[in-house]
């Protein structure tokens, strides 16, 4: 009896592990006979929205997605709607409708997905595979994912599923880390770190204060006095901890710095510990297929620099001089690179490939099939290998019959790149101009920390900038004679933790040319101030969407408040930090109408605009 038990249980078993493979198998045939589609921007009226192109540059599926990700194999591709995800297939149908939170990129042929507080993980042709909901769940790598569940402390517990979504690390680990090599380094407990194979076995424990994850044969370690230094899988010191900063090692060679600044000095270390490259560079870039990008400081700024690279080799040769701007990584010998007036790319030695495209502005060049795409000045367009473009987005944007805007790029430097609005088809061109000089004043990013910059902004073509900023509008609502126009910024001052982004929303009456603040939207004989205030406290205390605002920061809005309108609401927004932490944004406060339809100005000008 037992042994019949037995013998049905391997059968059970067996048949599993058959199906499995066999799902392994049809996920990995390629079998879209299809014409290759590609995602293409196109600017309009209702924002910057995506559709799919063909190989002659043939809009196939119309424009309508906020964002738009390759096909993959099977034909599906994710894309977002509305502010929700789903998946596609190359006739524009869809597979998965609209209805997630976030649906990732495939990477290794599976997506994860997020809809509220569950997480999970679809296949190329959309069908979930995880066996359970979860918290947390990370891409695959080498055949892994990281998942992870709430415990009732609050925090959570990681494990791994494999591409079946079958658990194969128990949901014990405090940290978790991507396979790399067939290891993964985990911590089942504060007190050390810990080496494990794809079955959870543990290889070996380290007691550090930081371990790497594993690559190359290494990892790198932190002592208790904070330098770094490299183990082996066995543990033993192979370098010694000398180092104030340590990147792991890639093509036999890592990147350290002995002094810790934002700007190194960097050097490239062996795994003998011996240098490679001298730490005489303020940046040292691992670009992959054995080549590095070696970066040395422009600039008047002695603490935070900019960086020019040249190409070097894993065995420390220097194969150019210091030439680029920006450089890629490296596939299958080639890379992109931009100089102050090009992006194109590159081959093995560094040298500039002429047979390819070679493009105006800075930005990121990526071989897709028979087309390039070209990601330059934050405006995505495709060229075929003869270097002629067979798609780029409009640069016109048309409103009605009367009315469009124009995107003008104002790009007096590399760092510093702005799409300007201009309005055109206004009857009365003085008032047609006096609203274009207002919108290119408002556009503008003057450094409150720049004494040059005090009254005007002035620069010039090789100015090294202490900071990027990138400026772009899109139409946040247009009816009648009233345009609102979203205009965003992200300033970013180097060496800073992260940038701070820029909204501005100005109301625009097409016929008088009037600029409105929110005050005029009311009935000037009223206080109007009072009644919003109320309305946004209620919804402060009484939303949980607004649970992140800091207590008693919001006192009152201001005359010159930031806020936009549509047709049947008023939006009314504070920049991160005012009211709420960075990580919020602009926290915006929806406000019907009907439900301050008492004090509005209904014979005013600004409501009558777009009524």
């Amino acid at each position: 009896m037992h042994i019949l038990i037995s013998v049905n249980i391997l059968m059970e078993k067996n048949m599993r592990d058959i199906k499995n493979k066999f799902k392994r198998y049809l996920r990995n045939m390629a079998i879209d006979k299809t014409p290759k589609l590609y995602p293409a921007l196109k600017n309009t009226k209702e924002g910057n929205l995506y559709g799919y192109i063909d190989e002659t540059g043939k809009m196939i599926i119309e424009p309508k997605f906020t964002t738009a990700y390759d096909f993959n194999n099977w034909g599906f591709a994710v894309i977002e709607e509305n502010n929700k995800w789903g998946l596609i297939n190359t006739k524009g149908e869809y597979k998965i409708m609209p209805i997630y939170d976030y649906i990732s990129d495939f990477i290794e042929k599976t997506a994860s997905f997020n809809k509220g507080e569950i997480m999970g993980a679809i296949d190329e042709k959309g069908d979930i595979i995880t066996k359970r909901n979860y918290n947390f769940v990370g891409n695959f790598n080498e055949g892994r994912a990281v998942v992870g569940l709430p415990t009732k402390n609050g925090d959570s517990k990681y494990g791994y599923i494999d591409a079946d979504g079958n658990e194969r690390v128990k949901i014990e680990l405090i940290l978790a880390n991507d396979f790399n090599e067939g290891v993964a380094i985990v911590k089942f407990n504060e007190d050390e770190y810990s080496l494990i194979d794809k079955e959870g076995n543990i290889i070996n424990n380290y007691k550090y204060s930081f371990v790497s994850q594993y690559g190359d044969g290494l990892m790198v370690f932190q002592n208790k006095e904070g330098l770094y230094g490299f183990i082996d899988k066995d543990g033993n010191e192979v370098i010694k901890p000398i180092y104030k900063t340590a990147n792991g090692f890639v093509d036999g060679l890592a990147v350290v710095s002995e002094e810790g600044e934002f700007n190194g000095p960097f050097g490239a270390i062996n795994k003998q510990g011996k240098y490679v490259y001298k730490p005489i560079f303020s940046d040292i870039r691992q670009l992959g297929e054995e080549r590095v990008a070696l970066g040395m400081g422009i600039g008047k700024d002695e603490n935070i620099k900019r960086n020019i690279y040249a190409i070097g080799d894993t065995k420390g040769n220097k194969l150019t001089d210091f030439l680029y701007l920006d450089v890629g990584n490296y596939k299958d010998g080639l890379a992109y690179a931009s100089d102050e007036e090009n992006t194109f790319f590159i081959n093995s030695l560094g040298e500039k490939d002429i047979r390819l495209p070679i493009v105006s502005g800075s930005g990121q060049l990526i071989i897709k099939d028979n087309l390039i795409y070209a990601d330059i000045d934050y405006s995505p367009y495709y060229l075929d290998k003869n270097k002629k473009i067979i798609y780029k987005p409009n640069d016109l944007i048309e409103l009605d019959k009367q009315y469009s805007v124009l995107k003008f790029k104002y790009k007096p430097n590399i760092n510093y790149l702005i799409y300007v609005p201009v309005i055109k088809g206004v009857k009365n061109k003085e008032v047609q101009n006096n609203i274009n000089k207002k919108l290119k004043e408002m556009s503008l990013f003057i450094p409150i920390n720049d004494e040059k910059q005090t009254k005007e902004l002035i620069i010039n073509k090789d100015d090294v900038l202490n900071y990027d900023y990138f400026g772009d509008f899109s139409i946040k609502y247009f009816n009648k004679d009233l345009l609102v126009l979203n205009l965003t910024g992200y300033y970013y001052l180097l060496g800073a933790a992260h940038g701070m982004p820029i909204l501005k929303t100005p109301s625009i009456n097409l016929i008088t040319g009037e600029f409105y603040n929110l005050s005029d939207l009311f009935i000037p004989s009223i206080y109007w101030v009072s009644d919003i205030n109320k309305i946004i406290k209620e919804m402060i205390d009484e939303d949980k969407k607004y649970e992140y605002v800091f207590k008693d920061t919001f006192k009152t809005v201001r005359f010159d408040q930031g806020f936009y309108i549509d047709k049947e609401n008023l939006y009314i927004y504070f920049p991160p930090y005012e009211i709420g932490p960075y990580s919020a944004g602009f926290i915006t406060f929806k406000i019907p109408f009907s439900k301050i339809d008492n004090i509005i100005n209904k014979k005013g000008s600004f409501y009558k605009s777009f009524n």
